[in-house]
């Protein structure tokens, strides 16, 4: 009897266990050393980080491409190629991770688009001056070339208290003031010939707003080719050549920029070595850019495995809709729940850098909840690095020294 109590509660134990090992979460190899693979000559993973190296830095350089004939035409000065890489107005790109097979490299890049926003951004204001005034004082033009000079100036008295027409008004009555000449109540014709130089002189700044507008547009365009596969194709051949294999690109576009640590490092030292005398102002700004997920911290049961193919009936929606809400919520780090920057180094504000400063700023934790709270054994990446961190380490320099940035985004 005593040796059926100890087996069944031996069975139980064992049953525990096992649910607690399902929970647990195993990344994937890129996650350990950002390359995974398996040679049988063991001197060929000497080559690995210089052709790393040499590829993350052509694909920096293929998504910083630029046309140089459409800007020349949109600027009066031309842009050193210093300030050109100290800019933010570029697509960010994340360091790749390498997945090694016999014939096939499958490269993981993340991508923050900042260069389309801005484009766009700059296009809406254009276009919202350009149709609103032109569609306005095109009508005030016509109602006044037809009537005659009692009702122009009857017009003119009675457009004053409207608020639309009353930007056309006095730019009217300045371009009189200017010219030193009455306007005679008799007759028309110099009022018409002041309307018609207003006129003349709105339509050629419209024509440099439209003209921008459309250089906008193409540059727009040239930003959106970067990921189609006619100009990527030229990228896959010179790195086909590096690797000697097929190259496949999985490009992931991420809508915020503190979703990746290496793209949120990367636009802080950008900032850094173009000022660093506003260095607490800009991670005062990051601070609050970021938006942190607080999660309540619940222990949570082992999640079943769902059978069969999830349709889109209208009869089966609800079970669906429950089914996949099940699915979402058993994925894991799917949250940012905190961030980490780090600056040091040689950031003072006068020129004579003598010594070094160490600055952080951080919201939310860096702890994994699975390990500290519900006493799940999570794994370590590279000897001392959690599994729900993303680390960065970057190094620049300025006029009088030398800096370095260590970001940490976590999340559960």
């Amino acid at each position: 009897m005593l040796n059926l109590i100890k087996s069944n509660f031996k069975n139980k134990s064992i049953i525990k266990a096992e649910e607690k090992k399902s929970e647990k979460h195993f990344p994937s190899a890129l996650r350990e050393w950002n390359n995974s693979i398996y040679v049988f000559n063991k001197n060929a993973l000497n080559l690995i980080p210089s052709t790393t190296f040499t590829a993350i830095n052509l694909i920096k350089s293929f998504f910083n491409l630029y046309n140089s004939t459409v800007e020349r035409k949109m600027r009066t000065k031309r842009l050193l190629l210093r300030l050109r890489r100290l800019s933010l107005n570029k697509i960010f790109v994340s360091n790749g991770e390498f997945k090694h097979t016999n014939n096939k490299v499958t490269i993981t890049l993340y991508i923050f688009n900042r260069q389309k926003r801005s484009y766009l951004n700059r296009m809406k204001k254009l276009r919202f001056y350009f149709l609103y005034t032109s569609e306005q004082r095109s009508n005030i033009a016509k109602k006044i070339m037809r009537e005659s000079k009692m009702k122009i100036l009857y017009f003119l008295r009675k457009s004053e208290k409207n608020e639309t027409t009353l930007l056309n008004v006095i730019k009217i009555n300045e371009l009189i003031s200017k010219s030193n000449k009455k306007v005679n109540h008799g007759s028309a014709i110099d009022l018409c010939k002041y309307v018609r130089i207003f006129y003349k002189k709105y339509t050629t700044k419209s024509y440099i707003f439209i003209k921008t507008f459309f250089y906008y547009k193409q540059l727009l365009f040239i930003n959106r080719i970067k990921y189609s596969y006619t100009y990527l194709k030229h990228l896959k051949n010179i790195l086909e050549k590096l690797y000697n294999k097929n190259v496949e690109f999985n490009l992931v576009n991420i809508k915020r920029f503190y979703l990746n640590s290496d793209i949120l490092s990367e636009s802080i030292t950008i900032k850094l070595t173009k000022n660093r005398r506003k260095m607490l102002r800009y991670m005062k700004n990051i601070k609050k850019k970021v938006k942190v997920n607080k999660k309540r911290i619940l222990i949570i049961k082992p999640v079943r495995e769902i059978k069969g193919s999830i349709s889109m009936d209208k009869k089966n929606f609800a079970d669906n809709l429950a089914r996949k809400n099940l699915v979402f919520s058993a994925l894991k780090y799917k949250d940012v729940t905190g961030f980490r920057l780090e600056a040091r180094g040689r950031l003072t504000r006068r020129y004579t850098a003598s010594r070094s400063v160490t600055k952080v700023r951080y919201k939310g934790n860096l702890l994994n909840i699975d390990s500290s709270h519900r006493g799940i054994s999570t794994i370590l990446l590279k000897g001392n690095l959690r599994s729900n961190l993303q680390y960065t380490k970057l190094k620049s320099k300025t006029r009088i020294g030398s800096f370095g940035i260590k970001g940490w985004v976590s999340g559960n």
